[in-house]
């Protein structure tokens, strides 16, 4: 069976479904009798080994690289074609949303996987909904949350909800380990409480700043900020002035492996987001494989569950949140983290039968 993803982001272009699309790749491409290969932006040219071929063709996706894109299909001849949405790399084009009626007449099998909750009243989603093939989702009740409508359009779809898994690996640290790497930020006086992924307004990271105590706290953004964005500038400001001043620490764009030491040493993880997180997020998925207790928000779940080691908070509610930081701070949970998780390979395996049924 031969699969060609389609993602406007790939390693080493910084976009969580760029992360995603390579290890689902990585994972399938160890399964017998698969081939992968992945079709993306110039920008994600790699000169690593990753045990499948990657066509870095895309000059902005603009419908002048469709010939480019159609003659890679012709050539390499996949039984599937994969298409990952959304994602950073695609911009503002159109060609990415009206790819799969393209490929109609090319007699492949179409597969989408939506990561986000596509608000189906924009036309740019409705081709990818009507065209035939089969549908992924990460989020549970993705299904049941959109409108009667738009359910019908995808009504003929082969579906199936997937959850993700992190992106991150899983790292250890001894408690030796762990302290030295906590001194590299702060004194041992002061609790560590990170923060992950990429900062946008619905994440609420402003809020951080609220929940936490800097007379006890240093908080640690693993993400890229730039002054130029008016919402990152605000948050630069914040942690540069009055009482949060060298109370903070933003990485910047840190490797996997990285990332994953950080949050293993962390005493807590905060994710305060607007909209709520869950076991789709792979911002959440990182930290708990670490074994960190993780704080984030749900507007279906509330309180402590320490077979996760995560809090639900209501989202936006701050005196919840620091309630939890007091009681679960620096709490791990190392064995039934892992086992709590989906992998990479069952990941692989859901993909593959869907791609068996479909064709």
């Amino acid at each position: 069976m031969r699969i060609l993803f389609v993602t406007g982001s790939f390693p080493p272009m910084r976009c969580g479904v760029g992360a995603y699309t390579e290890c689902v790749a990585e994972a399938l491409g160890r399964l017998p009798d698969t081939k992968i290969a992945v079709l993306t932006d110039v920008r994600a040219a790699v000169g690593r080994d990753l045990g499948f071929e990657v066509f870095p063709i895309a000059h902005g996706w603009r419908f002048s690289d469709l010939p480019r894109i159609i003659e890679i299909i012709r050539r390499w001849k996949p039984d599937v074609v994969h298409i990952q949405y959304p994602t950073q790399g695609y911009g503002d084009s159109w060609l990415p949303w009206v790819l799969p009626v393209i490929l109609l007449f090319t007699n492949v099998a179409i597969v989408q996987t939506w990561h986000e909750d596509f608000p189906m009243g924009r036309w740019r989603n409705v081709p990818g909904a009507i065209v035939p093939g089969g549908l992924i989702v990460v989020r549970p009740n993705y299904i049941a949350s959109m409108p009667a409508w738009s359910r019908w359009l995808i009504r003929n779809k082969c579906f199936d909800f997937i959850p993700n898994a992190s992106t991150i690996p899983e790292i250890r640290l001894s408690d030796s380990e762990r302290s030295v790497l906590h001194k590299r930020f702060t004194s041992t006086a002061n609790s560590i409480v990170g923060f992950f992924g990429f900062v946008y307004p619905h994440k609420d990271v402003e809020l951080l700043f609220e929940i936490l105590d800097p007379a006890r706290h240093h908080l640690i953004l693993i993400c890229d900020l730039d002054r130029r964005n008016p919402y990152h500038n605000r948050i630069l400001c914040r942690m540069e002035q009055g009482e949060w001043a060298g109370k903070v620490t933003a990485t910047g764009f840190l490797p996997a492996e990285d990332v994953g030491r950080i949050l293993a040493m962390a005493d807590a993880v905060a994710l305060p987001f607007r909209d709520g997180g869950g076991q789709w997020n792979t911002s959440v998925h990182s930290a708990l494989v670490q074994g960190t207790f993780v704080l984030t928000t749900s507007y279906e779940q509330h309180g402590y569950f320490p077979s996760e080691n995560i809090y639900y908070a209501r989202p936006g509610d701050v005196a919840d949140m620091r309630q939890a930081l007091r009681l679960h701070l620096g709490h791990r949970n190392n064995e039934v983290a892992t086992a709590q998780y989906i992998t990479w390979e069952s990941i692989a395996d859901r993909h593959k039968t869907l791609y068996q049924n479909l064709l």
